[in-house]
């Protein structure tokens, strides 16, 4: 009994020891596989660890990189920036320098606008003037262009319509029907009665160097003039001057001027141009032009009594000289006009001009108007059907020549030897018809 009790017991504690044997294997697979695990996860965040430290070097590079690059760009717009700034420097100097040119030149104009509103009754016969003569030379061109219009409506009425043809209503105008009238021829003569100085001066010494004719390139420097008086230079001589200083000094006369002048004379567009040139620089008594004379001289040493004009390039020293010396605070003050028209041009109705120059472009009626436009519509119409009936017969030309050439090949294969050695020769197996034909045309 206690041996069986021992048995029993030992197969208890042998039971309990397989329990606790199988529990702790058990345990050690367990903590076996959480080993594993955790090795695995060490693993994978030491490798996520080491990807992660590549980019954030791999960033940290490209950062750098960016970074230097940033900082040239930075000095690079740096420089920009100073070299704009500089720019902007000069260009605001260069503006300003320019402004004040312009403002200099914009008070120049606006004074010689001034005087030229002060001058423009002196132009107001020379305008009227060329106005006439400018409408009688589109009139006669308008005249002409308008009878060439009416004989070839004619011509298109007899010759192209077979119609008969009269005189419209419109051509009346050719007649002088609804002609305005034209204002009187105006005065040439100015008043000058102002003031007597170096335009009168300048009016004698003209007409006293044109009776005396023309002259040499050498000049006496005194001259007994027509009033028995002793001038201290001849007419030619001074006249010599004058027209040298408006060939070389035309710069002060106003273009505008110098267009309205175009139709005068030598004289009188020399008058003028004078004018504009002495009131530039201060010219206004006889003294001033024989003082003016003085600078275009050069003396001859031979003989101090005879004197040669200088040389054209010399001219505008010889103003700014003569300018410089003779400026004198009271000189503008005192400045007149040398010459003033009364404006009292002869004034003329213009309301019928607009309809008169209307007549003469419409001289043709509206009906021979439709007329043209049909005949001209009938002719494009024929020439297109001849067009196309030309093209039709270039056509058949090209398809009649590609005939002769089928033809002709066709004669050359029917009338070959190789289809005697043939089983069934080409002509068995074209139709009779197209044989005869072939047969006739040959």
């Amino acid at each position: 009994k206690q041996w069986y009790q021992r048995r029993v017991r030992g197969v208890q504690d042998a039971e309990e020891y397989n329990m606790v044997k199988i529990k702790l294997e058990t345990d050690v697979q367990v903590l076996e596989q959480q080993l594993q695990a955790m090795r695995a996860t060490y693993q994978l965040n030491s490798e996520k660890l080491d990807y992660n430290f590549q980019v954030l070097k791999k960033r940290d590079e490209e950062n750098t990189i960016t970074k230097s690059q940033q900082k040239r760009k930075i000095t690079r717009l740096q420089d920009t920036l100073n070299n704009l700034k500089s720019k902007f420097a000069k260009q605001e100097a260069h503006y300003r320098d320019e402004n004040q040119q312009l403002a200099d030149v914009y008070k120049r104009i606006t004074d010689q606008f001034k005087e030229l509103q002060k001058k423009s009754k002196h132009f107001q016969a020379t305008d009227t003037k060329k106005f006439i003569d400018v409408w009688v030379m589109n009139e006669e061109e308008a005249t002409e262009l308008a009878r060439k219009v009416m004989e070839e409506d004619r011509i298109v009425h007899t010759q192209q319509l077979g119609l008969e043809w009269s005189v419209p209503e419109t051509a009346k105008v050719l007649e002088g029907e609804g002609r305005p009238q034209l204002a009187g021829e105006p005065p040439k003569q100015v008043s000058s009665t102002s003031l007597r100085s170096a335009k009168d001066t300048v009016n004698d010494i003209i007409r006293a160097a044109s009776d005396a004719g023309s002259g040499q390139l050498e000049f006496s420097r005194s001259t007994m003039g027509g009033d028995g008086k002793v001038h201290k230079f001849s007419p030619i001589l001074i006249k010599s001057v004058l027209e040298l200083l408006c060939a070389e000094a035309d710069f002060l006369v106003e273009k505008k001027l110098v267009h309205l002048l175009a139709p005068l004379e030598h004289d009188e567009r020399l008058l003028m141009k004078l004018d504009s040139i002495f009131k530039a620089i201060g010219v206004d008594t006889e003294d001033d032009i024989n003082r003016l004379t003085e600078y275009f001289l050069v003396t001859q040493e031979e003989n101090p009594d005879m004197a040669s004009l200088i040389h054209p390039n010399e001219v505008l020293k010889a103003i700014r000289h003569f300018v410089s010396d003779s400026a004198s605070p009271n000189k503008l003050a005192s400045h007149k006009p040398a010459l003033e028209f009364d404006g009292a041009a002869a004034e003329r109705d213009s309301g019928n001009d607009a309809a008169y120059w209307q007549a003469l472009a419409s001289i043709l009626p509206k009906s021979h108007e439709l007329k043209w436009d049909a005949l001209i519509e009938g002719l494009q119409k024929y020439h297109g059907v001849l067009a196309q009936r030309a093209k039709l017969i270039e056509e058949t030309d090209k398809l009649q020549n590609q005939n002769s050439e089928l033809r002709m090949l066709l004669q050359q294969y029917i009338g070959s030897r190789v289809n005697q050695d043939l089983q069934i020769p080409p002509t068995h197996t074209i139709p009779s018809e197209m044989l005869r034909d072939y047969a006739i045309d040959s």
